[in-house]
């Protein structure tokens, strides 16, 4: 549905300036939903536009009409600005920012290529203020068959929001590796849309394929952010504008509030930012979030890994564990590891009763094959396998409820933090799950 009508000398300048027809399609493009700050006021529209280099140009002007959902009357309309990707030259990134919205509501938007629809209305939903947060959780995803497959069925549970843990299309932040970020976008504008409609935004952590550093074709450690993970910091408006206060974080770790039900922290498990210089970051915000029920955790490389080394972890503990620990994180989302995997609760290195320590929930698996597990279970993990997978949380005033989900839909796994009660559905009979053992010689 168009917001407004074309004038007759909009179209004569568009024909006039060289464009195709009327009836030509626009040049390739995808839309994506983020946020640069409120998850209950605002919302970021990211658009990014190539020219194919066969006749077709990229717009000369970009912009995003929107309204509450069911209004009437002139939509708001906001400007697009190019923003260029070094060594990409037919790609620009453009950034919407959509600014005093009510919380909890629903909006309509479309976007527009010089003042001409570039492809059908779009809707979006704000976080509430109060009541529940669905938060759906995963990482490793990549653009493969499999990928698809979970992100439709993750948008298929209506979450508020989509969590990924870094290692988005495995470009390993090379520019030559563009298309398996064109083929990226595609999967998450077409699959990231709820059963009401909603594009779902996503909440995005940085991983080690999205930095180019130590890679043929790479730059060296010392160059600037941009250069070594350029896809990550180009697509994404998230928290990379310069100005903002030391409070608000950096441009790969940050805060995003969750209405009066909890927190969700993005961290960076040391690709570009070492876990030690967020650390103190991390204490404070935690601190100022002492009276939300659930507080969250996202970021790419496990502190308690289900197929790696627990060694090989050793820096991330050493940095974060005890501040997650006195500061009351309820959950921290895992990923890098390309399994299904589900803590006990731990404090400070020790398996704990329930309530009196962190659960970690991972780790990954989000479209990549599943990797290997141990033949028994380490001694701090509750479940793990083989099994690709994403983790759906609903947060309220009780607590939280997370389970985990394969592609099609299976209940996984489930469990229940603070006064929360698993739904019915899940009962306690969970499937046996499939566990990829690599068995000594």
């Amino acid at each position: 549905m168009r917001f407004s009508k074309l004038a007759t000398l909009v179209l004569a300048a568009w024909v006039a300036g060289g464009c195709p027809g009327p009836a030509a399609e626009p040049p390739w493009h995808s839309v994506h939903l983020t946020w640069q700050g409120d998850t209950s006021t605002t919302m970021t529209v990211n658009l990014v536009v190539e020219a194919d280099g066969m006749g077709e140009r990229l717009p000369r002007s970009t912009s995003v009409e929107w309204r509450l959902s069911g209004s009437e009357g002139e939509p708001l309309a906001i400007p697009g600005e190019a923003m260029e990707i070094g060594g990409v030259p037919d790609v620009r990134v453009y950034r919407f920012p959509l600014l005093g919205l009510e919380p909890g509501a629903g909006y309509d938007f479309e976007v527009l290529f010089d003042g001409r629809s570039a492809g059908p209305a779009r809707s979006f939903r704000t976080v509430p203020l109060q009541g529940p947060v669905r938060i759906a959780a995963g990482g490793d995803v990549g653009a493969e068959p499999l990928s698809l497959a979970l992100l439709t069925e993750a948008a298929g549970q209506s979450p508020h929001l989509l969590a990924i843990g870094g290692d988005l299309a495995y470009a390993n932040g090379l520019v030559s590796r563009w298309p398996r970020w064109r083929t990226w976008l595609e999967y998450v504008t077409e699959a990231l849309v709820t059963p009401e409609g909603h594009t779902v935004p996503m909440v995005l952590s940085i991983g080690n394929h999205e930095v180019n550093v130590g890679r043929e074709g790479g730059v060296p450690a010392s160059s600037p952010p941009e250069q070594k993970a350029p896809f990550y910091l180009a697509l994404f408006g998230q928290n990379q504008e310069g100005g903002r206060p030391p409070e608000d974080g950096g441009a790969t770790y940050f805060r995003r509030g969750l209405g009066s039900v909890g927190a969700l922290y993005v961290l960076d498990s040391g690709h570009l930012v070492s876990h030690e210089a967020q650390a103190s970051w991390l204490a404070e915000r935690m601190e100022a979030d002492a009276d939300l029920p659930n507080r969250l955790a996202v970021y790419h490389v496990p502190l308690y890994p289900a197929h790696r080394s627990y060694e090989d972890s050793a820096e991330g503990r050493e940095a974060w564990e005890e501040v997650f620990v006195h500061a009351g994180m309820t959950a921290a989302f895992e990923n890098h590891d390309h399994v299904f995997k589900r803590s006990h609760p731990i404090r400070l290195g020790e398996v704990v009763g329930e309530g009196e320590g962190v659960l970690y929930l991972g780790d990954g698996c989000m479209g990549q094959d599943a990797r290997t597990v141990d033949l028994e279970e380490r001694w701090y993990i509750e479940r793990s396998a083989s099994e690709p997978h994403f983790w759906m949380a609903e947060l309220s005033d009780e607590g939280a409820v997370f389970r985990a989900f394969d592609e099609e839909g299976q209940l996984l796994d489930s469990v229940a933090t603070g006064e929360a009660e698993l739904p019915p559905q899940a009962g306690t009979a969970l499937p046996e799950l499939e566990r990829i053992v690599e068995m000594p010689d």
